[in-house]
């Protein structure tokens, strides 16, 4: 028998003939005769079990190098050597994908929480309340810039693409602290602190820090933020602090209660302007 022809292999191996054709190509699996007059070519029982070890390589994600490698060996030794090679990587792939699964679904509670907010904010224009924070683990950037959507967008995506390098996980949303006074300061030369809240890991590396617990005044509201509400409600905020016994105990951050996609649409911003506060009632 001359041996099988390649349409007769490739129904065999259940792969397409230009599949054969390429490995072929490379010297990966060569047939075993090509005709001199016709260019035919024909592959033996040892050609097809050479092709099935091919395929039964590649389905545990070996590269066509290792294969390779595989196939020209005279030892068997070199096979569990890449298979715990192999095993390592899919190890590893999967760890990956847990982080990604991880990542997914808190982008979803976000991007729920954002739904309902928006469906609250129907309703009601501003939420004032006093919340109590623990520390908080942040990556941050921190420099005299421009105060601008434009500014602080390209800053956020290079610290967030910082953190991804880092291998840190996110956990919450971005902000951004003031260090200057909110009613006077300059918007073409500010003090401005970028940050990404992550969480905790033993590196703690120069760009990330912690922010301290403790009360905050918060004034969360839907819309766009600008000069004329974030001084409105800095300013309520403050009246508040008046009436109540309070004094601000740090500077001013704002939190964007939205996913990273929302800001390509301003009408989807929600904004929680925070004040940290310390209680000087006198008991």
């Amino acid at each position: 028998m001359e041996g099988y022809t390649v349409g007769q292999t490739a129904k065999i191996c259940q792969t397409s003939i230009q599949t054969l054709h390429f490995y072929d190509k490379i010297g990966l699996v060569k047939p075993h005769r090509v005709d001199g007059q016709n260019g035919y070519r024909y592959y033996s029982s040892q050609d097809i079990l050479q092709i099935k070890i091919v395929q039964d390589l590649q389905s545990m994600q070996f590269t066509l190098e290792q294969i390779g490698q595989v196939l020209r060996s005279k030892s068997g030794r070199i096979i569990p050597e890449l298979l715990h090679v192999k095993r390592a990587e899919a190890q590893q792939a999967i760890l990956d994908l847990g982080t990604i699964v991880g990542n997914i679904d808190q982008r979803l509670r976000l991007l729920e929480d954002h739904e309902q907010l928006l469906q609250a904010f129907e309703h009601t224009q501003v939420v004032v309340e006093l919340k109590t924070y623990p520390d908080r683990f942040v990556a941050f950037e921190r420099k005299r810039d421009v105060c601008g959507m434009e500014t602080s967008i390209i800053r956020f995506m290079a610290l967030i693409d910082r953190v991804k390098e880092h291998g840190f996980t996110t956990d919450g949303h971005i902000l951004t602290i003031y260090h200057d006074d909110l009613l006077t300061f300059d918007r073409n030369d500010s003090d401005i602190e970028v940050c990404v809240p992550l969480k905790p890991a033993a590196e703690e590396p120069a760009f990330t820090r912690w922010l301290p617990g403790g009360d905050y005044i918060s004034a969360v509201y839907a819309g766009f933020p600008n000069e004329v509400s974030c001084k409105g409600l800095y300013q309520r905020l403050r009246d508040w602090m008046n009436l109540n016994g309070y004094a601000e105990n740090g500077p001013v951050l704002e939190r964007y209660l939205i996913d990273f996609t929302h800001m390509r649409n301003t009408d989807d911003f929600i904004v929680d302007l925070q004040i940290p506060v310390k209680s000087v009632l006198t008991l």
